[in-house]
């Protein structure tokens, strides 16, 4: 079998999925690069002629999100009766137009992502909101999110496949946690949403309420000035992949208070190396923590002023079963299965 593997960037999940893909068959990956606006029918052009190349000789494409890259991938499919995948990732499945967000807030990259939708054969969102749900985290955005919201007469099929991670690369390390100390990671700051998509607004305001706390904003290039008013902030430039686990094992809660996610990685990463998680009630995120987890229901920060009063105030820190939370439901086998079994499916 031969696949062809499209992206817009090599981050780490893509990796990871080129693994998968990878035991499947002959894989040829391709990355979509666009600098800038002006620079988007050249990539368009670049990706023809790659297609003409090589498309011939695929026997299935999988796509990484919707979106401008997606749309030749899955037109070429159509045309030569070949086979195409495209797996949704969070952005291209929400708008969030109070913060400017999302394939489908921005009217052009809006139609390139409902054509690709339209035009692959199978979907694989990473988690089931993702495809619909209410939501009501923040009440000046849409209350209906996801795929069917805003195509409500898609028939293009679709299979949930949430991420899978190996454990032994986020092991508990015999290390010592600073009590109280919380961290976040992002990247992608050069986005003006991203402060408030990832909540690390609300962390900047409450952070000065908590002195006995400190606060790890890990990913700031040095180039962007957060607005620190307390000197329990810590701001840590982007951290290699390898030295992450090190990193989450010297703290004692994860926080992840995104106002949109599809199924954050560094959530369950930190959670495997047995950092408690506080995440807001958005998407995947409830499922992920489970029942007994710290959640911010609005984004509020009297509300996270009150959380975090709670959390302080319970010491509820089981290392083993956070860590549980996601080998034992999350594994990156349980996902190689079920892609190979799509694949499979669709051919």
């Amino acid at each position: 079998m031969k696949i062809i593997h499209t992206y817009l960037s090599n981050s780490s999940f893509i990796k990871k999925d080129s693994a998968i893909f990878t035991e499947i068959g002959e894989l040829k990956n391709y990355e979509f690069k666009i600098k800038s606006k002006i620079h988007l029918p050249f990539s368009f052009i670049r990706q023809f002629i790659f297609l003409l190349a090589s498309g011939w000789k695929a026997n299935v494409f999988i796509v990484q999100f919707s979106g401008y890259h997606a749309f030749l991938p899955t037109l070429f499919a159509r045309i030569t009766g070949k086979k195409s995948i495209i797996i949704s990732g969070g952005t291209d499945c929400v708008s969030f137009p109070g913060i400017g967000y999302g394939y489908f807030n921005k009217p052009i990259l809006k139609t390139f992502t409902k054509w690709s939708y339209q035009l692959c054969h199978h979907i694989l969102p990473k988690h089931e909101s993702l495809w619909y749900c209410d939501y009501h985290y923040d009440s000046n955005e849409p209350s209906a999110q996801g795929i069917k919201a805003f195509i409500p007469h898609l028939k293009t099929p679709h299979t949930v496949i949430t991420n899978g991670y190996d454990p032994e690369q986020w092991p508990l390390l015999n290390l010592e946690r600073k009590k109280n100390s919380f961290i976040t990671l992002s990247g992608a700051f050069e986005y003006p949403f991203q402060v408030q998509l990832k909540g690390i607004d609300l962390i900047l305001e409450v952070a000065p309420h908590f002195p006995a706390c400190t606060f790890t904003i890990a990913g700031v290039p040095s180039h962007i000035k957060l607005n620190i008013q307390s000197d329990n902030i810590i701001v840590l430039p982007p951290i290699p992949h390898h030295q992450l686990a090190a990193l989450f094992n010297t703290h004692e809660y994860y926080m992840q208070l995104s106002m949109a996610e599809g199924f954050p990685n560094a959530l369950c990463e930190a959670m495997l190396c047995g950092c408690t998680p506080i995440v807001s009630d958005v998407f995947s995120m409830q499922e992920i923590v489970g029942n007994k987890a710290f959640v911010l229901n609005k984004r509020k920060r009297e509300d996270l002023d009150q959380l975090m009063k709670t959390i302080l105030s319970s010491q509820n820190n089981d290392k083993i079963f956070t860590r549980k939370l996601i080998f034992e439901r999350f594994t990156i086998l349980n996902r190689q299965k079920k892609i190979k079994e799509i694949i499979s499916k669709i051919l």
